[in-house]
């Protein structure tokens, strides 16, 4: 596509005398209490809530002496300076040489040593990765990202410096290229996590799905909403069950048994081409096409474990997100039936099952232990009675499908150091299980046709008429499939 021009001779002016304006002084105060003078020149970004929300984030638990830290787009330095006071081995980089002059007098006057950089990443080389301290690995790496979208400049610009800071002029996405470098091994230890904001203006719909594809699990940290509805994500991201086996098997009678027997970590994954004896809800048969997805997940292992209705919806839900996003058809056209199932509808219109979602619970010795297994249909699906991603124009091997379903996993289940467990989705979950009943019902249940109003706590039909939630989808048919 051809991009707009955003900048023209009257933007250049108003920018060199931006330049001749003083600077700003003013005080941000960390959320451990310590304030920061910071003298801010003409076009650095200073300190603002989506610095405040960054911070939030950023405690002891996850900044400890001696972590390697990397901030991208430092602006005043601000949560550079929060992060050395914790002791954290201090990089930081800006593509503004205003910005760069900033942050390092803020250092100097506090004492504190850094590396700060003038540079980043981007779609185009300016240097080597050594310029802004891309070449080194990280334990935390921070981002105010530019996370509003190039449409953003159509309502006017601040000037190309501030613009910067706030709009996505890359036609890829930065944030895609993000992804693309810590999954091709680079800017993250193998326990690292990356912060980075997202906003519901720009790609924040997006963003987890990228980053699933790309086998990265991410979960949302923190979140504010601003007066005029836009809503602001902190984004975590790291590499899934980094310290747990995956392991890809020809033939097993099950994946769900295969963890069962021989898992010990939690995240441990089997996939397989192949099962003998693989089973749905109730042990009925779980019959695949030859091509397909068929993995499973130990997600807990230890005493008072329980699995609810809603956690199969929150995998289900984030399937739905990741193939929406691999698809070139319209959303509409992959939906989740309540509560386990993802239908796809193909080119005669018709919806058909090409996956489901199932846990499992059972002891060993004086354990008890949670299992997920899931399985996609990748081509075939027709030849067995049910669709398949091709239904959607998704060509992906098992392999790839695989990775990006455990980094999802991960994102949901994973036990994270200074990370809590993520209920964000929660609200997006009801929605996609109405869209699901309006495009695949009318719902019966009991032999009669119900509406069904929301969901329980644990994820149970709240179905007009009813006192008690309807938590078993035995009885309940679907008119459309």
């Amino acid at each position: 596509m051809e991009w707009p021009k955003p900048f023209d001779s009257a933007h250049a002016e108003r920018e060199i005398q931006r330049l001749d304006a003083p600077a700003q002084t003013l005080v941000w105060t960390a959320p451990s209490g310590t304030p920061f003078q910071l003298t801010v020149p003409p076009t650095v970004y200073p300190p603002k809530e989506d610095t405040d929300l960054l911070a939030s984030v950023l405690d002891s638990r996850r900044l400890k002496p001696g972590t390697r830290w990397l901030e991208i787009g430092c602006g005043s330095g601000a949560l550079s300076l929060h992060a050395a006071t914790f002791g954290c081995d201090i990089t930081a980089c800006d593509v503004n040489p205003m910005a760069v002059a900033a942050s390092r007098a803020h250092f100097a006057d506090t004492g504190q040593d850094a590396r700060i950089y003038e540079g980043g990443p981007g779609p185009f080389g300016d240097g080597s990765l050594s310029q802004w301290g891309g070449d080194r690995l990280y334990d935390v790496v921070v981002w105010n990202t530019p996370y509003l979208p190039l449409s953003a400049l159509e309502d006017g610009v601040l000037g190309p410096m501030e613009e910067a800071g706030l709009v996505d002029t890359d036609a890829r996405g930065l944030v895609q290229r993000f992804f693309a470098a810590v999954a091709d091994g680079r800017l993250l230890t193998q326990n690292g996590v990356a912060f980075l904001t997202v906003s519901s203006k720009g790609f924040a719909g997006n963003a987890q799905a990228w980053a699933w594809s790309n086998g990265l699990a991410a979960r949302t940290a923190a979140t504010t909403v601003f007066e005029d509805g836009e809503r602001l994500d902190v984004l975590a991201v790291w590499k899934p069950f980094s310290n747990a086996p995956v392991t890809h098997l020809s033939v097993v009678g099950s994946t769900n048994d295969e963890i069962f027997e021989n898992a010990s970590l939690v995240g441990t994954s089997v996939r397989s081409d192949h099962q003998t004896a693989g089973r749905g809800r109730r042990q009925r048969a779980w019959v695949s096409p030859q091509r397909a997805m068929m993995a499973s997940w130990l997600i807990g292992s230890g005493k008072g474990l329980s699995h609810r209705t809603l956690d199969q919806l929150r995998v289900g839900e984030g399937l739905q997100r990741l193939v929406r996003t691999w698809s070139s058809c319209d959303s509409e056209c992959v939906q989740l039936k309540w509560p386990n199932d993802l239908f796809i509808k193909n080119e005669e219109g018709v919806f058909r099952k090409v996956g489901g979602v199932l846990f499992e619970g059972a002891s060993k010795g004086s354990e008890h232990r949670v299992v997920l297994g899931v399985g996609l249909n990748l081509e075939g699906g027709s030849d067995a009675g049910f669709g398949d991603l091709s239904d959607a124009d998704i060509a992906l091997d098992a392999a790839q499908v695989h990775a990006a379903v455990h980094a999802l996993v991960a994102s949901l289940f994973e036990s994270v150091r200074g990370l809590g467990l993520d209920s964000e989705r929660a609200p997006f979950i009801e929605p996609a299980v109405l869209e699901g009943i309006h495009r695949l019902g009318p719902v019966f249940y009991s032999d009669r046709q119900v509406d069904v109003n929301g969901l329980s706590e644990t994820g149970g039909l709240l179905v007009e008429g009813l006192v008690d939630p309807v938590e078993s989808p035995e009885g309940v048919d679907w008119s459309s499939i």
